[in-house]
């Protein structure tokens, strides 16, 4: 099997490759390699280890739905906006999209309907509306401070404490939860703090998925997929946005025994050596600089 990974230039495609080499290493034996693909031709010059190829994006595209091919769940914009691969991956559970996963008021609208409010995660009320006119409700006058948008949508407030990232896999209807605490530069993750299977988030992001899961047949949250969670000074959990897909930073999870390939190839788990404690704060670099400890075993 050949697994494409689109916008590989981009930090998802590094924990994709990282992924995929540390899961290579566990199951030498397996006939599996990976075709990292991106739109930017030099991509393509770079040096590449054993089992992957570097791909210009159209031509890896148009391999899609030929046999021994599939799209790996790293970029969704590719999956999402590409008529032609969305087509090509649309009987695979784990890499197909519906378009309206990427419509926020939709998505959001229809979780606080099937989740409603003792869920574990609360989901900011939404409104959708095509074409707004913005203006203050008090203090001005005329066309002081007015704006008009297009394509959005309105969304409740709300007063954010903490940010995190919750990347899940789901093998054999079990759920494994890897939450971490983040403080974001450039929309990258700068700091991160791992967070332990007691925390409450934890709990929460469980009781969630479930409960949605329990009246919702869509595959957002199954197989493998992450979330945006938010906290605010009460204490309270919100629901800020899901994607099928790993996280980009996400190899920060590899040292907790986390690989997307384990769902995708049906292995289990693999025990490294963990450097990294929970409820301490590292850069991402320091992930990073410590990833030779489950390549080169």
């Amino acid at each position: 099997m050949k697994y494409v990974v689109f916008e590989a230039g981009s930090r998802a495609g590094f924990s994709a490759e990282f992924f995929y080499l540390a899961w290579k290493k566990n199951h030498p034996g397996r006939d599996v390699q990976l075709v990292m693909a991106d739109s930017d031709t030099t991509f393509a010059l770079v040096p590449a280890e054993d089992g992957v190829e570097r791909e210009n994006d159209k031509v890896a595209a148009a391999r899609l739905g030929g046999e021994g091919y599939r799209a790996f769940p790293g970029d969704e914009l590719t999956r999402q906006r590409n008529d032609a691969v969305r087509g090509a991956i649309s009987a695979d559970r784990m890499a197909a999209v519906e378009t309206w996963y990427y419509e926020k008021a939709r998505v959001n609208r229809t979780l606080e309907r099937l989740a409603g409010d003792d869920a574990g995660i609360r989901v900011p009320r939404t409104f959708m509306m095509e074409s707004v006119c913005v203006k203050p409700n008090s203090g001005s006058a005329g066309s002081r401070g007015v704006e008009f948008k297009e394509n959005v949508c309105v969304s409740e407030l709300i007063d954010i404490k903490r940010e995190y990232v919750v990347d899940v896999l789901e093998q054999g209807g079990d759920y494994r939860i890897y939450a971490r605490e983040t403080k974001l530069r450039c929309g990258y993750d700068k700091l991160v703090r791992l967070l332990p299977q007691g925390h409450p988030l934890v709990a929460a992001v469980r009781k969630f998925i479930n409960t949605v899961n329990a009246r919702w047949d869509a595959t957002l949250f199954h197989d493998v997929f992450h979330l945006q969670i938010a906290e605010n000074a009460a204490g309270e959990y919100y629901f800020i946005e899901a994607s099928k897909r790993i996280s980009g930073s996400a190899i920060v999870n590899i040292f907790k025994g986390f690989n997307p390939f384990d769902v995708l190839e049906g292995t289990a788990p693999a025990v490294y050596p963990n450097p990294f404690d929970d409820d301490r704060w590292y850069r991402f670099e320091d992930f990073v600089a410590r990833l030779s400890l489950v390549t080169s075993r």
